[in-house]
């Protein structure tokens, strides 16, 4: 009787974890997605000031770019905590 109820809580411990392993993994390719929309957009808006010289950004695109590294920092934070 006794191993009954071990192999009990050990199944709910493991499903516990298996489910906080998949809400993290979530979390990570929502902050990976977020990471790459603000990427592609500061790319499209923004490529053609770093051509100038000395590159220098709008306040729009410093903004974006603000934007970028904050998600970026999010993201890194997120995979930190496996």
């Amino acid at each position: 009787m006794k191993g009954k109820w071990k192999l009990i809580f050990s199944s709910g411990v493991i499903a516990i974890a298996v489910t906080g392993c998949q809400s993290h993994q979530n979390k990570v390719d929502a902050l990976q997605k977020e990471y790459d929309r603000l990427g592609a957009q500061f790319q499209k808006d923004c490529s053609a000031e770093y051509y100038k010289v000395p590159p220098t950004l709008s306040p729009k695109c410093a903004d974006e770019k603000k934007q970028i590294d904050d998600a970026y920092k999010r993201l890194q934070e997120e995979r930190a905590k496996q």
